[in-house]
């Protein structure tokens, strides 16, 4: 990129001081093509890709170039032109547009301060960390603290930098230095400029998105398909993948099957990607007491152990048996069961009994009328009825 370093010079002669005169703006225009098509000549020569999106974007710095060196800029707040010395922001997320400094502060506060008074309205409270005021152009959002303070150059490096009419406007004439895109590792090597960073032009070994075949390539277009077959293990573990060469992750395995149940007993014949399914049968394997079966739905692995065996307990619980095996009936333990009733209120006063507990209540209670001057005895299920 050397060749890029030495091409990226300002014009041999400054422009005129008549900013107005139809007469320097068309000599500006002249001087700033002979200097946009320098920049970019040998980057384009090196890339070779016309029609791809990166050089979209160097369409795009061009455009840029074009407006700053003739004093076309305008900004899209106050709808002024920019001057070559006026303290500038550009949105550096997306679009790139370039706003007079002291215009999007204006923006940005009043944006922020509008977000705060509908909080307010709605009892909510906000801080500057969840203020919000967005790009005028892409309406990007930026949070409050990002609100611009000071004038930069297009690269960020220099703060107010100096009006020099030997370089570009707001430009303070230096490598661009910024990260480029899709994180590659390498740094724009063109001088400070306005709009985005083209791609990288970096010569790099890489390999297709199957990795079956290894390629020396630009940077900025390392990501390619060989056009073979794919031939990467799918998820199943079993089959490979028989697309075309891609990106992203490989589809599911479609490949047909007969496959068998959690538990065993079913067939069918399915898509590889939904081998694992359950039947609508009960599993009834043997459990490792060797006397009952399972009651579990369909399911893989080991059944466990009877749920009879070991620690067992009377029907109303109060009385615990250890060890006793799990065909060996629990006997009742003649205490009272004491288990809660329907009614929520009272207990079952039976023995210790197998089954549930009686369905009513039949405990009595004292009932008094609406207006208090009667009081009856009846049984707990009758109010009930009477509710």
């Amino acid at each position: 990129m050397a060749t890029s370093n030495t091409t990226l010079l300002p014009p041999l002669s400054p422009p005129s001081s008549d900013s107005h005169s139809d007469s320097g703006t068309s000599s500006r225009q002249h001087q700033h093509t002979d200097l946009s098509s320098t920049i970019f000549k040998s980057y384009l020569e090196l890339t070779g890709h016309q029609s791809s999106p990166q050089h979209q974007d160097l369409i795009k710095i061009q455009s840029f170039l074009t407006s700053s060196r003739s004093g076309a800029l305008s900004c899209l707040i106050c709808l002024e032109r920019i001057k070559p010395t006026d303290p500038t922001w550009s949105c550096s997320s997306r679009c790139f547009a370039v706003f007079h400094l002291l215009c999007i502060q204006s923006w940005a506060h009043q944006s922020s301060n509008l977000a705060a008074a509908r909080a307010a309205s709605r009892a909510a409270t906000l801080n500057d960390d969840t203020l919000r005021w967005h790009c005028p152009k892409c309406r990007i959002e930026y949070p409050k603290s990002q609100t611009p303070k000071y004038y930069y150059c297009f690269c960020g490096k220099l703060e107010n930098p100096p009006h020099d009419p030997w370089i570009l406007p707001h430009s303070c004439g230096e490598i661009c230095g910024r990260p480029l895109t899709y994180n590659c590792g390498h740094e724009c090597l063109l001088l400070c400029h306005p709009g985005p960073c083209p791609s990288c032009p970096k010569l790099v070994k890489t390999k297709c998105y199957c990795g079956a075949k290894e390629d020396v390539r630009r940077c900025g277009f390392k990501d390619f398909s060989c056009k073979g077959v794919c031939r990467k293990t799918l998820a199943c573990g079993s089959h490979r993948c028989g697309e075309i060469c891609h990106d992203g992750d490989c589809p599911m395995c479609r490949k047909k099957g007969v496959y068998k149940c959690q538990c065993g007993k079913v067939e069918l014949e399915r898509e590889c990607c939904e081998r694992i399914f359950r039947c609508e049968n009960p599993c009834q394997k043997l459990l490792g007491c060797g006397r009952h079966v399972c009651e579990r739905g369909c399911h893989k692995g080991n059944c466990g152990e009877c749920p009879l065996q070991g620690k067992r307990t009377c029907p109303c619980g109060k009385r615990v048996y250890e060890g006793m095996a799990c065909d060996v009936v629990v006997p009742l333990c003649g205490a009272t069961c004491d288990k809660l009733l329907s009614c929520g209120f009272h207990r079952c006063p039976e023995r210790c009994h197998r089954g549930p507990c009686i369905e009513t209540c039949r405990t009595v209670v004292t009932k008094s009328s609406r207006c208090g001057s009667a009081r009856k005895q009846v049984i707990l299920k009758v109010i009930g009825k009477m509710r």
